[in-house]
């Protein structure tokens, strides 16, 4: 009996994808030489993922939009991961602050000014403040102190960006500035999405066929269209109804913006922990006789949007807009000092809700003291007599 012969084993040398080397394997199906090629190449098709999708963001193109206004990539300078999130978030409340379109009331204000004489402000949230629109275009390029900038000398002419340049480029610019890896770390973190009316451009440019007329139509006019239509065309394509979905929006007052900004500046900067606590104390002094549970259940922060429209008028928003821009506090402290008196425990407040309750009372008693023992009539006789002279009946009341 004549024992089987081994399979001989054939050996490949294929050419790793990530590090260009070519490995020998026994294997049909590995790709690459090492665990590590894998892992590193994986790393990459995410980053790339990552940075496609802030390429077709919003929130890039706006980055595009600063960078052509201040004339440079050097406003992007020093951020990091975290940063970059945290100016997206900063974008979003903007959004939100104006009702994601319906108005136009709240900008993103600097701190020191991107336009500024010597210097040029970072477009980075430790410099930017949300904003009524008003007070910024009124601040024009002041600076108080505080925020982050650049020498407008020490400009580098490589990173210069042209009026009119393309924005897509401008975004490619953007990106290699501050660093891919850095860009899709932000992206995973705050969760960059490409805008919608990308998306849907990009969905029905895949799914349209040119052969046919109306899709044809449909084809040289969807640069024109609007997001909404555009949405309701993908929805037909798909056969789905289209939904009157809306935004739940609500109206934010100045106070409650600069508020919350406040809370996110006095993070960073120690000096305005005091004009925090002025105003949290003023909140819970505003509440004091609520029985209504705002406080129980809620942050300070956010029961600053059930306070009246008055809480914080005129002097008091420019007080609070100029030392988040930079101002020193002991320059606008009679300010604070007279918003804490003005909501102190001597202001009236609504009164805590009870049920009425009404009890029958007994009348209280009067007792009547005559001046004289002459008679009343008497002495009204009298008073015909002299008229000079006026009787007084004269009542004691009880001590209550």
């Amino acid at each position: 009996m004549t024992s089987a012969t081994p399979k001989k084993q054939i050996k490949r040398q294929p050419t790793c994808p990530h590090c260009k080397k070519r490995f020998r394997t026994t294997s049909t199906k590995a790709v690459y030489c090492t665990r590590t090629c894998k892992d590193k190449a994986t790393a990459v098709k995410k980053r790339i993922k990552y940075v496609e999708r802030a390429t077709d963001s919003a929130f890039f193109k706006q980055l595009a939009f600063e960078a052509t206004r201040a004339g440079t990539l050097e406003i992007f300078t020093g951020h990091t991961a975290e940063s970059l999130a945290e100016l997206y978030t900063l974008y979003a409340f903007k959004l939100k602050v104006n009702q994601y379109g319906k108005s136009s009331d709240y900008e993103l204000s600097h701190i020191c000014a991107a336009q500024g004489e010597d210097t040029v402000g970072l477009y980075h949230p430790l410099n930017l403040v949300v904003a009524p629109k008003a007070m910024n275009r009124a601040h024009g390029t002041q600076h108080f102190g505080h925020g982050l900038s650049i020498a407008r000398k020490g400009l580098k002419s490589r990173h210069k960006v042209e009026k009119g340049a393309n924005q897509k480029d401008t975004v490619a610019r953007i990106i290699q500035f501050i660093g891919p890896d850095i860009v899709a770390q932000a992206t995973k973190l705050a969760g960059i999405k490409p805008s919608v009316r990308n998306t849907t451009l990009a969905w029905l440019r895949d799914h349209l066929d040119p052969t046919e007329p109306e899709h044809r139509d449909w084809l040289d006019s969807l640069d024109t269209m609007q997001t909404p239509a555009l949405k309701a065309l993908r929805a037909k394509l798909e056969g789905k109804e289209v939904n009157g979905f809306t935004i739940k929006t609500r109206t934010f007052t100045p106070f409650e913006v600069l508020s919350r900004e406040l809370e996110r500046h006095a993070q960073h900067r120690s000096g305005l922990i005091e004009v925090r606590e002025v105003i949290h104390e003023s909140v819970r002094e505003y509440f004091k006789n609520w029985t209504n549970g705002i406080l129980a259940d809620r942050s300070i922060t956010d029961a600053m949007q059930y306070v009246s429209p008055d809480f914080m008028i005129g002097a008091e928003l420019q007080g609070l807009f100029d030392v988040l821009h930079g101002k020193d506090l002991k320059d606008i402290r009679p300010v604070f000092e007279a918003f804490a008196e003005r909501h102190s425990g001597a202001v009236e407040r609504i009164p805590a809700y009870a049920p009425i309750v009404f009890k029958a009372q007994r009348p209280a008693s009067v007792v009547a003291t005559l001046q004289s023992p002459v008679s009343f009539a008497a002495e009204l006789d009298a008073h015909l007599m002299t008229p000079e002279v006026i009787p007084v009946l004269n009542f004691t009341r009880p001590t209550v």
